[in-house]
This record gives structure tokens, sequence and C-alpha cells, in this order.
């Protein structure tokens, strides 16, 4: 981990400083922000019936088949896990209500009355006949193979959007009658968002308060566990974005102060996550402690901002020039999407069934908003034909109702969905990584780009490993190749996994058989390939075939060849051009396999009419219920999806309780068995003749983790699985618990802490004048500190002294910042050797003083200085 010994001392240091937090610099220039507005908005009803597409919330991925129950991409919204937790949902749909049905084993698409258009035709023309959208671009006179998708995807189309919104964008409503009235008030010019996750701004205008690295905005980045819907293999990535109302960031006497909404922010994180203790707080701090702190539910007034980029595999945050966005997110956005939370839904108040999706949507289509029935107000601007954004119409924003919603039924009906794994209709929060790993930029995993890759090769690397399920105790992405077998909730599987798969499942390799191509000729051959593919995939997961050999997921089945990625993208812009959002945005090089018909030919699907379909045929429609008009069930549809709801996973395939909620504190799937012999132990690699001095480090799982570095007296912060600023070509391969290994070309090296590398300068005391010191704010710098622990590296510098190899004590040098350093009183060479006379001889004892001193008003640092010992008082209530 960090040089935790180093933390908790800083921690001690800095408290010296002070009883306070950043002082508000926003309520002296006063851009305190004014009372919300809001009250005009204004928008009509629309009846679903009378769409091009009566039934948009119902996503094309739902129309697949399930290869007789192999691939159950069903279970990642059809479950009754989140019900049964209490997490902010009240549609279960996997049998738990009758009323609802079994969704994983059914399709019961139902109509919204008996006088319907039937629910069970596939409306999705974009993505069930590829073929038919290129006709319409042709016939347009548009040639797509003029296009250049490597500039058009690094082109930026989202600041412009942004510099339309009017009003202040510190207020989720701009209060003026605009296209761009609730764009979400996140100028694109702020991000990414800093190490901490919180988008902080230049311009005064943007933020509620400032620290010392500007203005801070409210907005904090939240990097989570991606699956089957919105990854680089599907052609669309996102970013996503939290914030709360500005009393969540004051305390109680109305100052701001980043500690306070940091905690706040982690409350929240706990309640969404089910992870609130008996000792947590029962309301928010500060301002906000009037507002409960409910398991499930977010606060009135939360906002999300859910940018949806392209893919440019080239896009790691290495290079603005091609996006200043990691995990393959490109400049260009697809959608800007919005989240506001205006109305109390109590999940309890309202009995699973009665959710009302034949009422009226209500919204605002010049605006660009509807309401979701569920306490939440829904927002997106999606590119117009010519690639700039424009408001989303009510029938584009149904489709995202069917996945952000819930049930509720009121005296005035309002169109309700929504999906049974969903916590207070959201999905990016349940899935958030713990902590400050969760707090960042949406990264993909840690993605980092090969800049040698060829356009056909794999492109890059995950430097992350596969976090493991609550409950399933089993990494996420290895239980979605079980139960899916595919690239995405279609059950589709991409050329660029199938070359990885085909690669390495060979009996060659200790498999039980090689992996099989699929067989279209027949339904037999189909369903056998299918069922043996699953039977791979599951040795693939267990042997951890599907990690590399550091525990990092193999980048082969994340990241698509650019190649692919532009053409991906290209299909995509078809729609744009066309303006074909209504019949899908997922366009395939060809209809996905899974929505052809390759059942028992003895025991076919039938159309409405009953006429059986044929052997690889596409599937447009399904049959319903049409015995009894008088019946709940009529013109519902009725055909099973083969899955067993008797064999559950893992001897099946069936799930009822899948809920996405992760590890806590987040554990990751151990490397493949023999990974620790791919490479010598690292006590015997070589120190690195580089430049380099490790000086700090946060470990995590599976070698991944951050280490503090310095070069030639400058530090900067390094991330497993990327390569080093400040030595391009070097690569931090793993972070131990006291070293970290870096990749140098084919070499291995490492650093090790505490121990210099050849050429080590020495530490010289830093020279500072008196008005330095003067200008110096401890106490702002330590509340920064606490909530950044890489900030206490600004001023100190802590290496462990061994002797007799047992730990001594901490050496202490200047950091980034030698003026804090000077200004906490040290003195460089000191070496911290006690706590209030308690000797530093282990981490676990450090960690107890913490806990014992905790509150305390002083303590006394006996340091070596020189040849003397001497004792440094520290008084918490002094200046």
């Amino acid at each position: 981990m960090m040089n935790k010994i180093g933390l908790i001392l800083l921690a001690f240091l800095l408290s010296a400083c002070g009883d306070g937090g950043v002082d508000n610099a926003a309520t002296d220039t006063g851009t305190t922000s004014a009372a919300v507005p809001g009250m005009g908005l204004t928008g009509e009803r629309a009846n679903p019936v009378l769409f091009s597409n009566p039934y948009p919330q119902i996503p094309a991925q739902c129309y697949i088949e399930t290869s007789r129950g192999t691939q159950n991409a069903c279970q990642y919204c059809h479950t009754n896990a989140a019900y049964q937790a209490g997490l902010g949902n009240n549609n279960p749909q996997a049998g738990l209500e009758a009323r609802i049905g079994n969704l994983q084993i059914e399709y019961a698409f139902a109509p919204y009355e008996t006088t319907s258009p039937l629910a069970t035709v596939n409306r999705w023309e974009n993505t069930l006949k590829p073929e038919t959208l290129r006709q319409v671009v042709a016939a347009l006179g548009i040639d797509t193979t003029a296009w250049d998708m490597r500039t058009y995807v690094r082109s930026d189309n989202w600041q412009t959007a942004y510099n339309q919104r009017p009003g202040d964008p510190k207020q989720w409503d701009a209060g003026m009658q605009s296209p761009f009235r609730l764009f979400p008030g996140l100028d694109p010019a702020d991000l990414p968002a800093n190490s901490d996750g919180f988008v902080r701004s230049q311009q005064a205008q943007n933020g509620f308060f400032s620290d010392t690295e500007g203005w801070l905005t409210g907005w904090r980045a939240i990097n989570f566990m991606p699956y089957g819907i919105f990854t680089p293999m599907t052609g669309s990535v996102s970013g996503i974005y939290i914030r709360l109302p500005e009393k969540f960031m004051q305390r109680e006497d109305g100052s701001f102060e980043l500690a306070t909404y940091a905690q706040n922010l982690d409350l929240l994180e706990r309640s969404i996550q089910g992870r609130l203790l008996p000792t947590d707080s029962k309301t928010y701090q500060g301002m906000a402690k009037s507002v409960p702190v409910e398991a499930g539910l977010y606060p009135l007034g939360t906002e999300f901002a859910h940018p949806l980029h392209y893919v440019d595999v080239r896009a790691d945050g290495t290079d603005a020039s091609i996006s200043p966005f990691p995990g393959t997110r490109s400049h260009r956005v697809k959608e800007v999407r919005y989240m506001y939370k205006a109305r109390d839904w109590q999940p309890s108040q309202f009995r699973p069934g009665e959710k009302s999706e034949g009422a009226g949507i209500y919204g605002n289509d010049a605006q660009g908003w509807v309401d979701n029935g569920a306490g939440w107000l829904l927002a997106g601007y999606i590119e117009d034909k010519d690639g700039a954004l424009r408001p989303q119409t009510r029938e584009e924003m149904t489709q995202c109702i069917g996945c952000h919603s819930g049930i509720t039924r009121t005296e005035f009906p309002t169109f309700t969905s929504g999906t049974g794994n969903t916590v207070d209709s959201t999905w990016a929060m349940p899935r958030k990584f713990a902590g400050e790993l969760g707090w960042q930029e949406m990264n993909y995993l840690l993605y980092k780009a090969d800049r040698h890759a060829d356009e056909t090769a794999v492109p890059g690397k995950a430097g992350q490993g596969d976090p493991l399920n609550r409950d399933l105790d089993q990494g996420e992405l290895a239980y979605f190749l079980d139960t899916v077998v595919g690239a995405s909730l279609y059950g589709d599987m991409p050329q660029a996994i199938e070359n990885v798969l085909s690669q390495h499942i060979r009996t060659a390799n200790g498999y039980s058989a090689d992996w099989p191509v699929l067989d279209t000729l027949s339904a037999q051959g189909f369903q056998q390939a299918q069922a043996l593919r699953q039977q791979l995939m599951r040795e693939f997961t267990a042997k951890g075939g599907y990690l590399e050999t550091d525990g990092s997921i193999r980048g082969g089945l994340l990241y698509p060849p650019e190649r692919a990625a532009l053409a991906a993208a290209a299909r995509y812009r078809q729609v744009v051009v066309s303006q074909r959002y209504n019949k899908g945005k997922d366009v395939f090089p060809e209809t996905p396999v899974t929505f052809r018909h390759f059942r028992d030919p003895a025991q076919p699907l039938t159309r409405v009419d009953g006429t059986p379909y044929q052997t690889g045929e596409v599937i447009t429609e399904r049959p319903v219920e049409l015995d009894n008009p008088a019946s709940l069930t009529y013109r519902v549809g009725n055909s099973q999806t083969g899955i067993d709801a008797a064999h559950l996973y893992p001897e099946g395939n069936y799930n009822p309780d899948y809920l996405p909620l992760l590890k806590f504190p987040l554990e990751f799937t151990p490397a493949p068995a023999g990974a620790a012999q791919s490479r010598p132990d690292w006590q015997a690699i070589p120190l690195t003749r580089l430049p380099l001095s490790l000086k700090g480090m946060l470990g995590l799982p599976g070698g991944q983790g951050f280490a503090v570095i310095e070069q030639q007296g400058q530090q900067f912060l390094a991330q497993s699985g990327k390569t080093l600023s400040a030595q391009p070509g070097v690569q931090l391969l793993e972070v131990g618990e006291r070293y970290a290994l870096l990749k140098n070309g084919e070499a291995l090296e490492k650093l090790e802490l505490g121990v210099a590398t050849r050429t080590d300068t020495p530490v010289t005391a830093p020279a500072i004048a008196a008005d330095e010191l003067e200008q110096v704010d401890l106490k702002a710098f330590r509340d920064n500190a606490a909530v950044d622990p890489y900030r206490l590296f600004d001023a100190v510098q802590p290496e462990p002294v061994v002797a007799g190899g047992k730990l001594a004590g901490y050496r202490l040098a200047p950091g980034a910042d030698p003026v804090l350093f000077v200004k906490a009183g040290l003195k460089v060479g000191d070496v911290l050797l006690a706590v209030n006379g308690v000797k530093l001889e282990s981490e676990e004892q450090a960690f107890k003083l913490l806990e014992q001193y905790a509150g305390a008003i002083q303590l006394s640092l006996t340091l070596q200085r020189g040849k003397e010992e001497i004792n440094l008082p520290v008084n918490f209530q002094e200046s």
C-alpha cells in the first residue's frame, strides 16, 4: 500500500496547523447561487401509441434468442435482488411478482391495452436489418466511404452545445426558455476532472468555492465497472459525473468546505451500494444535516451528467490532441444525458405490477426532457445530421425511461417503466469502484493505449483486474462471460474477441476442446456449438485465461482494434445522418446471429399468425396469447426464452438474484495459477538505473495502484499499467508492499521504498524567503490533504529507516512544495522516531496510534535531528 506510516505521520504533522477547513472564497465575492429556479418548466403529454415505435422502452436487446438458454443476457436487467435488498427498486422481474412475470424465462411483451399495437414486434430496424439502413443512407446521396472517421471522432461538439446553455451553470435549471435549458451545467472546458475526481474550473462563475487548484464546480467524476452495454466493444463509452446541491458542500455555519462535501458523497455512495453501517450518520453533514440518509435513494436535487462518447482506442488521457479523456473516450460525444432528482420517490409506497407504461409521457420536445415518473427529470441531447447536438424528442427519450425508471401510480399517471436492477433509477453509482479508485474519470479499467499497435491489433491493455461481485464471490467480467458468452447484451461475439478465444482455448492449452466456429447451417449444429462455447468459456474463466499474468484483464476482450472501432463509428454515423434514432442506435455489420431462428425445427418459433420460422431466418415478431380476450394476458407474448428456471447458475444459467454490487473492500480475481513463476520474485529484480526514486505508493489488489516517483527533485504520480510521464517508454507494471515494478523496454526493473537508485542526488535544504512562509495557508492545505492523500506529498516525503531488519523511524525530506515543509517546522534529514513516546516500529502500531490520538489536542513528536534527539510539540489548537 501507499507508505501508510508516511500518511499517518503527515496527518499528525499537518493537524498542528489549526482546526479549520478551506475558507470559502466564493462567499466573499458574492458568487453564492440564488434560489433554484425551474418553476417555469412546462411540458405536455405524448401518447406512446402514436410513436413510430410504440414501445421504445423495450430495447432491441430484449428481442434476442438465448441459444437454448446458454446465453442469459436477460438477468442483467430482470432480477429480484435490488427489490429484495430494499435498494431503491420496486420492480422485481424474475418471478417474484406474478403480475410482472419472469422476464428471464418468457418473452412476456405486453401491449398497453387490448387495442394497442403488439409489443412482440421488433421495430428496431437499424439493428435488425442493417442493410436497410445502408440503403437509406445511399438514397440520401451520401458516400460513407469518403468519411474520415478518425478526424470526426476527434472533433469536439460538446463545447459548442454547452455554450448555448443560458443562465448560471451552478443551477440545475438555466431558468430561461431555451433548447438547451436543461443541458447539464458541466463545462467540458473544465474537464477532465482532477485526480480526486472533483471537477475544478479556472472560471469563478463555474464554481461554488475555491481551493489551491481552482473553483469547485460541485461535479465529481465516477469510475465504475461497466458491463454489456456502453463498453469499447459496443462502440459507445461513458463519462459519469454527479453533483449534489450546494448545502451538501457547506459546513453548518454556511461556509463551503471540500471535506464536508467529500464526506457527504461518501455517505451517499454507501447508501446506494447498501453498505451503510449502524455507526454511520443518519443524516448528511453540515448544512444538509436535516436531510436523512436513505438506503438506495438519492437526496432531492441530485444531478447526473452523462456524456456518451464514440470509441477512440488511441484515447487514454495522455494526449489531449487525440482526446482529453481516458478509457477510449473520444473527444466527440454521441449524446449528453442528464438526470435531476426533482421529487421524492419512495419505492415501498408503490406496489410492484402497478407501473403506468401506457400513460402519457410528460416532457418537452423543444427542450429535450421528460419526466420518468419516479422522481427524476431526464434530459438528452443527441447529434443532428451534421453532428451538432440537439434536444431529443419524447419518443427518443422514452428509450431512456425504459432503463431509468421505477413503479409509480398517481392520480394523474405519468409514463413509467424501468428494470429490476437499478437503484433509484440509476446504474453507475451502484457499480462504482469503492473509494478513491471510483472517484476519478471513467477510464474503462485503467486503459492504456499502445502507441505502436497496428490498426488491426489489440490497441492497448487494461491496468486493472476483475473486481469480485459481492454475492457471487466471482469476478464481474468472468460472470458475464460465463452467462452471456458474448461481448454485449446482444450476445454477439466480435471478431476481435473470437480471435482471442480461438488462439487461447485449445486442447493443446489444457482445454477439453478447441474453441468452435458457430455452425449456422443447421439448428442442431448451431445449438451444439453454442453449448460447447458456454462450456469452454467457463473453463476459460475458471483457469483465469481471461486475465494476463499480472492479474489484469486481457485487453483483447475489452478493446477493439482501431480499424474495427472506426468501422463501428461509421455504422453509427449512418444513424446520425439519417436521423433514424427511433429505429435503433446499435448497428452491426450484419444481423446478429442471436436474432436468427435456430430452434429445433420440430418445435419452431412462430409469428403472430402461427407461421413457423425457418432455420436461420431473422425473427421479426413473436407469438402472443390469443385464447381469451377477457384474460389479463390477452395479446401478451407467450413464447419461452429457453432459460431453465430449474437449473441455477453455475450448473445451469438461471439467476433471479443477480445484484450488480462489488465486494467491499474491493477484491479482484487472483492472477492465473502459476503466474507468480512468470517472472522472478521482486527482490531478485535489479534496481533501475534510471534517475528515479520511489517516495510512496497506494497499492490495490492484484498489483494495481499508484506510485509517487521522484526524478531530479520533481515528483509525479504514476498509475499501474501506464507509461511514466517523465520516462516515455517505461511502464509502471506493478505496485507492491515496498516496491514498484517497472517495465523498461523488455527489461524488468524495480524501485524500492527507502533505497536510492545509483543516480539519486542528495536532498538539500530549501531556501525559503520569509514572505513566502507568511503566504502559506497550512489550514487549507491540511483540509485538502484530508480529501486527497496524495496532496500530503506536496509537503513532505517520508522514507523508512531500517536498522537490524526492523523499522526504526522515517526520514523526512521536502515534498513538491518545500515551503510547506519549512512552515511545519521540519528540517531536511529529520527522522521521526516516536509519537507521544511510542516508537514507530510497525504499520499496525501506527494505525493504533492514529485511532488513539484522532481527537487529541496536543502531541509530542520525537525526532532525530543530526546527532540530537529532540521533541517537537504539536498543538492542534494553534494556527
